[in-house]
């Protein structure tokens, strides 16, 4: 009975398929966040818009020229925003890698050897025996030593049937895009720092002053109180309250001095330079966030957060992942094949027909004992899709609590700020009467220095106060996505 090798090749080949088809089932994955749809009203005046100010460019929401210039520095320098860049190269490299998988593999292909055959093997009979025949021309006589040349180019090529490189290539240039705008959240996060660094120092600067100058007037009650006692109107525990107030004020002084070093040598950090020579402007000059109301809907967090971004982009990623861990279920059909020029004569190598050789083929190649591989391989992709998914749940729920917080707070701290305003005054007021009241002999030297210890603490308290909110604006313009997606 006759055989037929081509059928018998074909049911073997559909055999193959139907047993490797039994893929698992892809877990698909709800992605509908159900995304408030405004920002609860916790703070006033506070709008929900289709402009938010999270349009603006960094350049355009800081108005402060210093900063700028130093934002400026930090974002060419910083080693965390070059190794940010540098992972965009990474992943432009493996979107290419990826991107070559539809094409065939093509080789180049050149050798030569030389090799005796035994006499007493089959290939040394068989090549004696050939040159004997008076069939084979002189130049076709087998050389011995036999010596082999060849020179051509093969190649092999697996068709993308099941769409596991298109998936791998789809993955590859999420996740490209998804290093692109993680580039932008740490830019959004170095300016950030920066910002929260320069108006910790415009604090400083401005508590210094304050201390410095609190200490000029601590110095002339002292001297007062010195020559009040030496004249014998006032006793040695009066003196002593007040030096005790005196050496307070310049204790703080030292420290505030330590954290002014402390805070420039960070922002030196962040700027990624060693020597900072730069300039700050008052306390008094800074204004920020006139714009701050206007902080958008919550379904602009998804188009505005560089971080959002990124998560969707990791999570289209994990699943063109499954899709090709999927994939290596599936019988694989490659096409393969080699053309060139072999002889065991150098001199006919080339251009010459008859020493042309050739090559055409196809495989098809499917798992059978290492299916369970395949599945965990395929298991673990789901799970990474599920971690992408919560990954990116996650972020827009932080993101959105996030804002609410910022907004809250800055709400207060303006209440605050206000309140210290005139606690300040109140304070100053009091000093002032203290001091008037001491002189003539109607208030005690205790009346004085509590009113002098507080008015320092209020007008201190307020420069905190003015520096939090600050930063705490900073925070939610970074918050509602940094103005990268103009």
């Amino acid at each position: 009975m006759k055989i037929n090798y081509i059928n018998l090749i074909v049911a073997f080949g559909v055999g193959l398929l139907l047993f490797s088809c039994k893929a698992l089932k892809q877990q698909d994955q709800d992605q509908a966040l159900a995304l408030p749809t405004d920002f609860d009203r916790i703070a006033k005046g506070v709008e929900d818009s289709t402009f938010n100010v999270a349009l603006l460019h960094w350049e355009n929401f800081f108005e402060d020229e210093e900063l700028r210039s130093l934002i400026e520095v930090a974002l060419e320098n910083n080693q965390d925003n070059q190794k940010t860049l540098e992972r965009i190269k990474i992943a432009r490299t493996n979107y290419k890698i990826a991107k070559v998988g539809f094409l065939p593999e093509i080789n180049g292909l050149a050798g030569a050897s030389s090799r005796r055959f035994g006499e007493y093997t089959m290939d040394g009979v068989g090549n004696a025996d050939s040159n004997l025949s008076p069939t084979v021309p002189e130049d076709k006589l087998i050389p011995d030593p036999y010596r082999d040349f060849i020179i051509g180019a093969q190649f092999n090529w697996e068709l993308d049937v099941w769409g596991k490189f298109k998936n791998k290539k789809k993955a590859a240039m999420a996740r490209l895009m998804a290093s692109q705008d993680m580039a932008n959240h740490v830019k959004t996060w170095l300016i950030t720092e920066v910002a929260n660094a320069y108006y910790m120092l415009v604090g400083l600067d401005e508590e210094l002053r304050i201390l410095q100058e609190n200490i000029r007037l601590q110095e002339l009650a002292f001297n007062l109180t010195k020559e009040l006692k030496e004249a014998g109107k006032e006793n040695q525990l009066a003196l002593d309250q007040f030096e005790a107030l005196l050496l307070y004020s310049k204790g703080q002084l030292i420290e505030r001095q330590r954290e002014q070093r402390s805070a420039e040598l960070y922002l030196s950090s962040l700027l990624g330079i060693y020597d900072l020579d730069h300039s700050r402007n008052d306390l008094a000059a800074v204004s920020l966030g006139s714009k701050l109301t206007q902080i958008g809907i919550p379904a602009q967090l998804l188009a505005n957060r560089p971080d959002i971004r990124s998560a969707e982009l990791e999570l289209l990623a994990s699943k063109a992942d499954v899709n090709a861990a999927r994939a290596a279920f599936f019988p694989s059909i490659n096409l393969f094949g080699m053309a060139g020029f072999n002889a065991f004569d150098f001199g006919k190598l080339f251009f010459n027909p008859a020493s042309t050789v050739y090559q055409l083929g196809s495989g098809l190649m499917a798992p059978v004992f290492n299916k369970n591989a395949i599945r965990m391989s395929y298991e673990a992709a789901n799970a990474s899709q599920r971690i992408a998914f919560l990954d990116y749940e996650q972020t827009v729920f932080k993101s959105y609590l996030e804002v609410l917080d910022l907004v809250n707070s800055i709400d207060q701290y303006a209440s605050q700020s206000k309140l210290k305003q005139e606690e300040v005054t109140a304070q100053k007021r009091s000093v002032d009467n203290s001091n008037v009241m001491f002189s003539v002999g109607y208030a005690n030297y205790l009346e004085v220095t509590n009113a002098q210890r507080r008015a320092l603490e209020a007008e201190i308290e307020q420069v905190e106060l003015k520096v939090k909110e600050l930063q705490t604006k900073v925070k939610l313009y970074r918050a509602l996505g940094g103005g990268w997606n103009q």
